[in-house]
This record gives structure tokens, sequence and C-alpha cells, in this order.
């Protein structure tokens, strides 16, 4: 039977309680003494006190405080205070993230301070110190001597570690969570390739500590060969600053990142600033994020966006947009009511737009609020909106001639009320009907095809059957078939407006029964149409697969920029998702002869030993929102596990009209429990006035209980670290 002694004692030594009782027998003793002294408990198999010694041995464990030891045996020494312990021991701190193994210990009764021999320091079971000798100095500091440091497996198999820090003496310090080492040496498989009289490392626990983070090398064709070193500062608990200079033959750069977290949100701030021989004089570039929860539900976000000239983004692989857009949001969102702002600017990237980009908008405005209420007595739900949009051009031409020559600018106001009612049968049928209409009223500069001022009012309804059916398959699938079919009327009366948002229309699921598929305001569904389609769901654990077919005719098309040109659309979409890690979408559009006008496919393969993506992107040219050849593209994404440490990854971006390569690159890795290096090209095809083709290589080697926090590597010996 394993007995158990407990105590509190204002002196918090075991003196004050092994005087009272010789210990014979199983029993519990308590003394009272001050309710803020922590208790000390004894555990063991068997438990002797001759009157000035104590022996406990067999499964013995100390508990004091959150402290707990455990060992084979403990000898207490009521004269000089000491307890003698013979291993194996284990004593881990209140937290649990440190725990020292050793053979034999001599520490006082408050187990904070004494020596260990052949002994370990484990810290958050990813960084291991074997030491010949740990001395406990008030609980706090740590120190040991002639000590092996490192986060790699040691096995019988593997003898040596990948990387190990040998070292005179090292002191753990618990508060701060430092390592301080004396006369270092760092060796990679047993060869020595570094030397340092003083090094100190935060240990695994930290999060956040001032220093040298892993630096990396890099060589590009435009930027030659080079390294960048970050350095990490923290400014307090809530703010930190990384300084990365990153030096090559052909640029001096200094990368910049700024944290800061508030009560109510965060923001960050990444910048750099560079000399180089690419561009005369100093370039850059600011992105700024920040997200802040307001009174009363508001949201506000930012993300600022600058540059000192179009290619910097693009030579230092920072950004591969075409369009650098800054915005300033806020918003709120309640059950009933939806509020939203933004005002955007926006500079075009494009070199073959630089002479025309004082005809591009650079300053975008809109606000909308939605309400939905119910009256009593009254079926249906009731929606009202208000919204308002405009931009602004810097060039003071008229647009007369055309939209992309001049400065044409748009001020619009608008306003909505919309009521919409269900109503299910007692055989199941659906039928949904809606009505409503908006009133827009424009204010139009420096295009003298059109009224400075214009009005529009624009009243639309929808009725639609459905029925949907339900059933559990024999294999447990839950199914759901629904056909349906709607007619709806939409007609804008008043003048005419720029088309300025509505250049683009989507046409997928998800608004194949909406009357106007335009995005903006300045075009609507003109006229009746109707919507004719199925959709067929099916959902289990192992499979979850759906397919959607609808028509769409157009009954007036508009002409300019209708979803086929036809005025008549099918739709075919469908999805797949199964258990052992495939998803896959595809979507289609076509008109009466079949002629596809648009097919998008996308794909995601996740396996143990590999993965792959990708997405296949087919659209027909439509000079009227300026494509001028089709797209036809294919994106890859893949990696491939060649062993339990080694995987190997490719990517591409293949144009298949034209049969190029836009973008594509190679990595291979190794990662376990201690490091993780990865070797990674990449090539760039884009050849413009701006920017040039380039390939990029990068090296980056880290250690695993540095800067990775949790790692959960598989570890070389395929066990875990006790």
């Amino acid at each position: 039977m394993k007995m158990r002694f407990s105590l509190r004692a204002a002196c918090l030594s075991l003196a004050g309680i092994m005087g009272t009782v010789a210990l014979t027998t199983p029993m519990l003793v308590t003394q009272a003494v001050a309710q803020d002294t922590p208790a000390a408990t004894l555990l063991a198999d068997q438990v002797h006190f001759d009157g000035t010694s104590l022996t406990a041995q067999g499964n013995v464990e100390v508990f004091y405080g959150d402290i707990r030891l455990s060992s084979g045996k403990i000898e207490y020494d009521r004269a000089s205070g000491a307890l003698n312990i013979t291993g194996p021991i284990r004593l881990t701190d209140p937290d649990g993230d440190i725990v020292v193994y050793a053979d034999a210990a001599m520490l006082d009764a408050d187990l904070r301070n004494g020596i260990l021999t052949s002994a370990r320091l484990v810290i958050d079971q990813q960084l291991q110190m074997a030491s010949t000798q740990i001395r406990r100095v008030d609980g706090r500091y740590t120190q040991l001597s002639k000590t092996v440091t490192s986060a790699c497996q040691v096995c019988e198999s593997n003898p040596v570690p990948l990387w190990e820090i040998r070292a005179r003496e090292v002191i753990h310090d618990s508060e701060t969570r430092q390592l301080y080492f004396t006369d270092p040496q760092f060796r990679i498989a047993g060869v020595p390739v570094l030397y340092l009289p003083h090094l100190r490392l935060p240990d695994p626990t930290l999060d956040r500590a001032t220093g040298f983070l892993i630096p990396s090398l890099h060589n590009s064709t435009t930027l030659g060969w080079g390294i960048k070193v970050p350095y990490f500062i923290k400014m307090g608990d809530h703010r930190d600053l990384t300084v990365a200079p990153f030096l090559t033959t052909e640029t001096r750069t200094v990368d910049l990142q700024y944290r800061q977290a508030f009560a109510n949100g965060d923001i960050t701030a990444n910048a750099a600033l560079t000399s180089d021989d690419i561009e005369d004089g100093m370039r850059g570039y600011l992105f700024v994020d920040g997200k802040w929860n307001l009174a009363h539900g508001y949201t506000l976000g930012v993300d600022l966006r600058a540059t000192s000239d179009i290619a910097y983004l693009v030579d230092y692989g920072i950004y591969s947009g075409d369009r650098l857009q800054s915005d300033v949001t806020l918003s709120r969102y309640g059950s009933d009511t939806a509020f939203d702002a933004s005002l955007i600017t926006s500079r075009t990237l494009r070199a073959s737009e630089q002479a025309i980009r004082d005809t591009i908008p650079f300053l975008l405005g809109e606000v909308n609020f939605e309400h939905n209420t119910e009256y009593a007595g009254v079926p249906g739900t009731f929606t009202y909106g208000l919204s308002a949009s405009g931009f602004m051009r810097k060039s003071d031409a008229d647009s007369a001639f055309s939209l992309d020559a001049g400065g044409l600018d748009v001020l619009r106001l608008g306003g909505s009320a919309d009521w919409a009612h269900s109503h299910i049968f007692g055989s199941g049928l659906r039928f949904d009907m809606d009505a409503g209409a908006a009133l827009d009223l424009y204010a139009i500069r420096q295009n003298s095809n059109y009224d400075s001022t214009v009005a529009r009012l624009t009243p639309h309804t929808t009725a639609r059957l459905s029925y949907p059916l339900v059933r559990t398959s024999a294999g447990g699938a839950h199914q759901v078939l629904e056909p349906f079919a709607q007619i709806g009327w939409a007609q804008t009366y008043g003048g005419d407006v720029p088309n300025s948002d509505s250049t683009l229309i989507e046409f997928d699921e998800g608004n194949l029964l909406a009357l106007s598929r335009f995005p903006g305001f300045d075009r609507a569904g003109s006229g009746a149409s109707s919507a004719l389609g199925l959709r067929f769901s099916s959902e289990s654990d192992r499979l979850t697969y759906g397919l959607t077919f609808g028509r769409v005719d157009e009954i007036n098309p508009t002409g300019t920029t209708s979803l086929s040109g036809t005025g008549a659309n099918w739709l075919v979409g469908g999805y797949v998702n199964l258990s052992n890690g495939l998803d896959l979408t595809t979507r289609g559009i076509f008109d009466d002869d079949l002629k596809i006008s648009a097919w998008e496919t996308r794909f995601d393969l996740l396996r143990d030993s590999y993965a792959v993506s990708g997405i296949h992107s087919y659209i027909v040219a439509d000079a009227s929102v300026g494509r001028e050849a089709d797209i036809n593209e294919l994106q890859l994404d893949g990696s491939v596990k060649l062993s339990p440490y080694w995987t190997a990854g490719a990517d591409i971006r293949h144009d298949l009209g034209d049969n190029v390569s836009t973008e594509a690159g190679l990595s291979l890795s190794f990662e376990n429990e201690c490091t993780k290096v990865k070797f990674g090209a990449a090539r760039r095809y884009t050849d413009t006035t701006a920017v040039d083709p380039d390939t990029t290589y990068s090296l980056t080697v880290g250690f695993g209980a540095f800067g990775s926090k949790n790692n959960t590597s598989k570890r070389s010996c395929g066990v875990q670290m006790p």
C-alpha cells in the first residue's frame, strides 16, 4: 500500500513535521499553519522514520505547491535539512513545460536548491540538454555543466544528432525564459562549424523575444546572390518590429514589419526601402492592414498599399496583381440590419495603361444600408435599402469619344423597397414571389453624351415554383432533388447612364435565378426572363456530391455583355467531395448551339503521401468587356513525400492558348523534429517594358526548437521525446 503524508508548515520544511511522529504504518498527518503556505505531500510504497532521518522508497512522489518530484528513493536528514534522492528522478515545474531527469540528486526540502547528477533538462518537449551536473538555484535558475543541447531525438540507431550545441556552461532563467551559453560550439552531424564566446537564446516556451531570426539565402537573375537576416525587436507585450536587411550583388534593401495589438483590434505594416542597380533613386513600398471592433457592433478596416514604381513589387516578389488598391471600410451586420461603406483608391500596375492612367478611376466610394422587417397581419418580409456610390478620374477631358480617353466622374444616390413571400402547399409544392423597385439619381460630369443629371426607376417582380423531394438512400445518404421554374420581369425607366460598374457578368449556381447578374447599379435586367432547372444533392459520411442544371432565357436581351450574346444560356455545374481527400467542382456555360462561352474546373486531392490541386479556366473573347482573346489557362500545384522527412513540390501556371508558361516553381524540403531545410526555385516568364523574366532561388534553414512552437513533425527515432 502506498503511504501518504500531507503537511502545511510555515517553515516550508519537512523537518518541522518529521519530529512529530514516527511513520511506520500508513497514516495521514496534518499540522495547522498559515493559510498562504503551499502544502507538501509525500507518497511512497514504504516510509520509515527513526527520529533523526526519514526514508521513503518505492514509487516515491513529492508534491510541493505546483512542483512535482518522482524518484525511486528519498532519504531526509533532519539535522542538515537535505534530501538525498536516488533515481530515476523526474522533477517537473509548475507549468509542466520544464522537466529535469537525473540519476541522483541532493536538494533542500522545498526542492528549490540543490544538485542533480547525470541529468537532462527537457523544455516544452522540444529541446533537451544533457549535462554531467545540474544545479538548481532559488527555483528560478538552472545551471548546467558540460552540456550538449539539441532538439534532435537521440537514440541507439541515431546517437549523433543532426545538430547540437556543446557548451562549458548553460544557465536557464525560468522567469525570463532565456538560455545563456558559455563557450558554445555549434556542430552539424558531429562536425564543429561555429565557435562563440557567449550565446543567448530564448527557450521554446517563449513566443516573442528580441533577437535574430533564421536567415535565408536568395538568388535571382534580377537581384543576384544575397542574404536576408531578420532581427526581431519586442517593443512590449503588444507591439513588435522586425528589421530584415536584404543584401545582394544588385540591391541594398531593408524590409520592415511592424505589428501592434489593441484591445479591440490589430494592425500590421509591411514596408521596404531599396537602393538597387535596377532603377535610379530610392525604391520601396508600404502595405498597412488593420481591423478594429468599434462600439455598437461596427467594424473598421484599413488596407492601404503604395509603391514607388510599377515594377518594384514584381521585382521583389511582393505582389503580382495588375491593380494596386487601397481601401477603408466600415461595416455593421445584425439580425435584421446591414450596413457597409468603403472608400477605395486604385492605381494601375499595367505598363500598357501608364499613358492613360489619368482616365482610369482612381477614387471610388460606396455606401449600402438594408433593413428587413415584418408587419403584423401582412404576409412576407419587407426590405428597405439606401445606397450611394461614385468614382472620380484625374483627367478633366470630355469622355464623349471614349470612356477610356476622358475624365468621366459619376455620383449615384439610390433607394429600394422589396417584398418577398414563400408558401408551401400540403403536397410539398413551394411557391416564392417577390416584387420591388429601385430609384437611382445620377450626377454625371465630363461626358457630353449624357445628361448631367439622370433619374432612373427599375421595378421588378418574380414568381417561382419548386418541388423539393427528400429521401434517405439505402446506403444512408441524405438526398434532395429540386426541380424549379421561374418567370420574372424588370424594366428600367429614365435616362441613359454610362456603364462603369457593370461591364462584367458572373453567371453561376448562386445567381441562376437572379433577374440581374450585373455586379453594379449602372445596368439591370431589361424586360422579361424565365429560368428552368434542376438541383440535386447527396450527402453521406464518405461521399457528398451535387449537380445543378438550368436554362435562362432573356426574352428581351440587352445585347451588350449578355451572358452568351444570344439571350439563351445553359448552365451546368457539379461538385464531388470524397472522405479520402478529393474535392472537385466544375461549371460550364453554353448556348443553344452547345457553343461554350466559359468553363472552369477546380480540384484538390490530399493524401498522406502526396497532394495536388489545379484550376482550369476557359473564357471566350468578348470585345465588349475588353477581352480581346480567349483565356485558356491551367494552374497546377502539388507535393509528394519522398520519405518520412523529404518532400518535393512543384507549381506551374500555363497558357494553353499560346502554349507558354507564365510562372513555374520547384521546391525540396527536409523536416524532422529538430530541423527544417527548404530549397526553392521559381521562374517568372513575364516580359514587358517594365518587367523582365526572372529566375529566383532561395534556401531557408530552421531549427525545430527555435521559432517553431508546438512542433509535431515525425521524430527521427520514431518515438516522442520523454
